[in-house]
């Protein structure tokens, strides 16, 4: 029972979809095109070489019979849309029944129950297990067998040509022993790999019981993610409001204590209203619930005014902030909301876990499938072993736990959530105690030409 709904599911099959069913169907126009090639690779050597009596000219024609339907299979594959899976199974239904009927007239004419190529049957079969359910693996395994054995019967009595491998016709025993093992080997192989399909299927299906449970908790705790943000801000904000009235009008009749507390309250109350700004951005950029406003900008301007924004953060902490120019700036177009947001936050992690007296160098480049940005720091660095987790939900690593206590590890989840969106890569570089680069690839937006 599926405990969100309170509803019974549905058997899973191994494709979940028309597509991944369609690719499933491909496996037959592909190993038809190497039998068929295969098929007219052996007939020369056959007739030249081996010096058999065969029907070769019925074979030449069952070659061209069999790359005709093949062609026929693969224009409806590529062009034709199944609409529902009853579509697709009718369809691969139809192939294995005509490949049947076209290997027994090619088993007959190379050499008939004499050839140990009859097992050539088995490769639909196989197929037959892995797709479909219930009682048709074994129908078309009867078919098989059927069709064999009909074809052995008009064989030994004659109603047709023999085309013998040994020059002889074969005796009764060798039809008997033929027909019996291949009997055996057909429903003894659609039994195992029937029942092995049918372990993955329950086991697929537990697993999509609990991926489903999983999302739906997910969701769940998304939803009470933001509801707790939001709630958070309201009264953060206004503690905030308060703070910055006392500190502004009180400052000069508070005592130093008391106005060193005030100012650290400020502090916290802006550290921990970014730390609910940044658990509001994370979900709705993961829901798409962001608005996405392209405008044009000069890339080398636009990164200056980011810059800008955090030189009041940066002189506070005596960290030098550099930003290297371009030779020619050329106009692109951005999501300018969102791409402030990354650089802003890779230079704010930047300039908090450096020491007083580091640098951040932010570098953009032109290249001529994409733009970007390096933010470089000469601050605290990343462990090797760290590096992996880093982009993490919530992840903090130990450094930088020890240098700055509060925080809610998002920034770069959120980075990240943003630079994929846009189809962008984002790649880290650093060294425990020598520094971090941070770099962001961008691909060019088909609203504007890639500069050369």
């Amino acid at each position: 029972i599926n405990m969100a709904t309170n509803e019974p599911y549905k058997l899973i099959l191994p494709f979940h979809t028309l597509e991944t069913m369609q690719t499933r169907i491909s496996w037959l126009v592909n190993l038809r095109w190497i039998g068929i090639i295969s098929l007219l690779g052996i007939i020369p050597i056959a007739e030249q070489v081996l010096k058999f009596s065969l029907g070769f000219p019925q074979i030449y024609t069952l070659a061209v019979v069999f790359i005709v339907l093949n062609v026929t299979y693969f224009f409806i594959c590529k062009y034709f849309k199944f609409v529902n899976f009853g579509q697709e199974i009718a369809f691969t239904e139809i192939q294995i029944i005509f490949d049947f009927v076209l290997i027994s007239f090619v088993v007959h004419y190379t050499g008939g129950i004499d050839n140990p190529f009859y097992f050539i049957y088995l490769v639909h079969i196989i197929i037959s297990g892995i797709l479909y359910q219930g009682i048709w693996p074994y129908i078309n395994a009867t078919v098989a067998a059927f069709l064999l054995t009909l074809w052995s019967g008009l064989e030994y009595f004659k109603v047709v040509n023999v085309y013998s491998l040994s020059g002889s016709p074969a005796p009764l025993k060798v039809y008997l022993v033929s027909l019996a093992a291949f009997y055996i080997l057909i429903y003894t192989a659609t039994y195992v790999i029937k029942d092995i399909v049918s372990g993955y299927r329950m086991l697929k299906r537990v697993i999509d019981q609990k991926s489903e449970l999983l999302e739906q908790t997910m969701l769940e705790r998304d939803k009470m993610f933001r509801f707790t943000a939001h709630e958070l801000k309201s009264p953060l904000t206004t503690i905030r409001s308060m703070l910055a009235v006392i500190d502004e009008v009180y400052s000069n009749s508070l005592q130093p204590e008391l106005k060193e507390m005030v100012e650290r309250a400020v502090r916290r109350t802006d550290q921990v209203l970014m730390m609910v700004k940044e658990m509001i951005e994370v979900t709705q950029y993961r829901y798409g619930l962001m608005e996405q406003k392209l405008d044009k900008v000069n890339f080398q301007e636009w990164i200056d005014k980011v810059v800008e924004q955090q030189q009041i953060y940066a002189a506070n902490k005596k960290i030098a902030l550099i930003v290297k120019k371009l030779s020619q700036s050329p106009a692109i177009y951005i999501d300018t909301v969102s791409m402030e947001k990354v650089l802003s936050n890779l230079i704010n992690n930047a300039i908090r876990y450096s020491p007083a007296g580091a640098e951040v160098t932010i570098l953009p480049f032109v290249k001529q499938q994409c733009f970007g940005f390096c933010v470089r720091d000469t601050g605290i660095g990343i462990a090797p072993d760290e590096l992996p987790k880093i982009f993490e939900e919530f992840y903090r690593s130990a450094n930088a736990r020890e240098m700055e206590n509060l925080g809610t590890g998002l920034g770069l989840s959120l980075v990240k959530q943003i630079v994929e969106k846009y189809n962008g890569k984002i790649f880290v570089e650093s060294k425990i105690g020598q520094g971090s680069t941070f770099t962001v690839e961008m691909p060019y937006l088909n609203l504007q030409i890639n500069p050369k």
